[in-house]
């Protein structure tokens, strides 16, 4: 055991559960997601119809707390989205509440057309398990705010 190795009792760390997920592991909880939502934008509500091969080609999925910032491959720290409005949420130009509340912090910065196609209140899953988890929430408001 080399120095400064001194977690767990020397054995190698098992791959795919680090950084270097599979392409099987991401596509599921992509089809998950996707599935829990009824293939809808959580934002707008628009729905579409299920995807044809493994991505879909209306929504994105995006991580609520990305995964360089410690977000887990959870159900509950991913939303389906329409693609343009993915960036805007990820930059923080969107935020949503603990009460699935949809905030714009800069309203100047969205554009018309996107703010006059969000709702005012996140769809969510019927499945309270399913849900978007609120310390994600609440990670990703600290971002979109602090712009």
């Amino acid at each position: 055991m080399a120095s400064g190795d001194d977690d767990g009792f020397g054995e190698e760390p098992q791959r795919g559960f680090e950084a270097d997920h599979t392409l099987d592991v991401y596509t599921g909880l992509y089809r998950l997601v996707l599935l829990s939502y009824g293939n809808r934008c959580a934002l707008t509500g628009a729905r579409f119809g299920p995807p044809v091969l493994a991505l879909h080609g209306d929504l994105d999925v995006e991580a609520i707390q990305p995964r360089d910032q410690g977000g887990p491959l959870s159900v509950t720290n991913y939303l389906p989205m329409i693609a343009s409005l993915a960036r805007p949420f990820r930059d923080g130009l969107i935020a949503i509440e603990d009460d699935y509340r949809i905030v714009v912090p800069h309203p100047d910065l969205l554009g018309r057309t996107m703010l006059a196609a969000l709702r005012t209140s996140l769809i969510v899953p019927d499945d309270v398990l399913f849900r978007p988890g609120p310390e994600f929430l609440a990670h990703h408001r600290r971002y979109a705010l602090s712009r």
